[in-house]
């Protein structure tokens, strides 16, 4: 591998480029032998935190998240003796912020190979970090919406069977020679039990397969509450295991918005699920569903409130809660997916999530959507 050979003369130059780097967009420091740092730029202080003195009295070693000092050790050694390296990494700040980073360095030998100090420029990734955070959540939201999608499908083929052959079943009913009157109706009654849970059955595949579609969906003009009724019908088992008594009482054809029906439904099955789940041990649960109107922003909105009486979050996560992954569930329970994505589609509706919440009065999620025009 080639090595970056200067002499003295060229190390006394180097001041001349020490000040053009100084406004440097990245990172640029140089360590010596022993990981002590020679020389940093400006943004070197604005990212960390630390003043120029401070860093020039610093170990390259104290500007490393703890727990990988042990590869950051194993990188220098490596550097000295390859010549070059480009990794990623996690720098600490001042305050104790982790900053994941990519670096490139370069060893600088003298005449005779003997090493000198190193060369290295550290670029800011926590917002590639991010867009990478986005494509994982579409990517596992793309296997979800494959699995609803499949299993719809594998529900649907037997349910279109039992549909007809139990309305033929109630056609020969009708028709049987020697029955009695009540027996025919018993029977009758008995078929429409099953035609009434298959179609349950049906509607539950055919919105599992709608709710599965890509995000790509064209906006049209919706109504909150048919929204809402149908992110209930969705979590209907779950609220059921939970043992949660639901109060909504909105009428439909009033609350106007325009959007993606699917995806606003998301929305209200990820924030009924998750208020489940907080009451699943509460007793007397119970889970109140208003709509109101309300500005939001300086926007005339309405303001879908779910409201459960559980036991609150706890303020040290409040902070977090609208983080990608950031969950109290148990291991298997949650992914932290949830509540970022939701805010993430109420805003690209031009619209909120917001919380209140508290150990003595639950806690309620509103959801701000404009109204429509129309």
């Amino acid at each position: 591998m080639s090595r970056m050979i200067v002499n003295d003369t060229e190390i006394q130059n180097a001041d001349i480029f020490e000040i053009i780097l100084e406004n440097f967009p990245d990172i640029i420091h140089s360590i010596n032998e022993n990981g002590d740092i020679v020389f940093t730029n400006r943004a070197a202080q604005t990212l960390l935190g630390y003043s120029r003195a401070e860093l020039l009295s610093m170990n390259i070693r104290q500007l490393y998240a703890p727990d990988i000092l042990e590869a950051v050790e194993a990188g220098f050694t490596d550097l000295k003796s390859k010549g070059d390296k480009r990794v990623e990494s996690v720098l600490a700040s001042k305050t104790g912020e982790r900053i994941p980073v990519e670096i490139r360095s370069f060893s600088i030998y003298d005449d005779a190979g003997n090493f000198l100090r190193t060369f290295s420029i550290l670029r800011d990734i926590r917002k590639i970090k991010v867009l990478e955070d986005n494509l994982i959540h579409a990517s596992r939201l793309a296997a979800i919406g494959e699995l609803a999608s499949g299993v719809a499908h594998d529900i649907n083929n037997p349910l279109t069977i039992v549909l007809l052959s139990n309305e033929l079943l109630m056609r020969s009913l009708k028709e049987l020679d020697g029955a009695t009157p009540d027996q025919i109706e018993r029977s009758t009654h008995f078929a429409a039990d099953v035609q009434k849970a298959a179609e349950a059955i049906q509607k539950l595949a055919d919105h599992l397969r709608n709710f599965s579609r890509g995000t790509a969906e064209a906006h049209e003009e919706l109504d909150m509450a048919a929204v809402l009724s149908d992110a209930l019908f969705m979590t209907a088992s779950k609220v059921k295991r939970s043992r949660t008594d639901v109060v909504c009482d909105i009428p439909k054809e009033q609350y106007h918005i325009v959007g993606s029906p699917n995806r606003l439904e998301q929305v209200f099955v990820n924030l009924i699920a998750n208020a489940c789940d907080a009451l699943e041990d509460q007793a007397d649960a119970e889970l109140v569903i208003d709509i109101a109107s309300a500005e939001h922003d300086g926007v005339a909105c309405w303001e879908c409130r779910i409201a459960d009486n559980g036991p609150g979050i706890p303020e040290e996560h409040l902070g977090d809660i609208f983080n990608s992954f950031f969950t109290t569930k148990p291991k298997g329970k949650g992914t932290g997916l949830g509540l970022s994505i939701s805010r993430g589609i109420a805003r690209d509706h031009k619209g909120d999530i917001t919380v209140e919440t508290s150990p003595e009065n639950g806690t309620t999620f509103s959801v701000f959507l404009p109204c429509s025009n129309g």
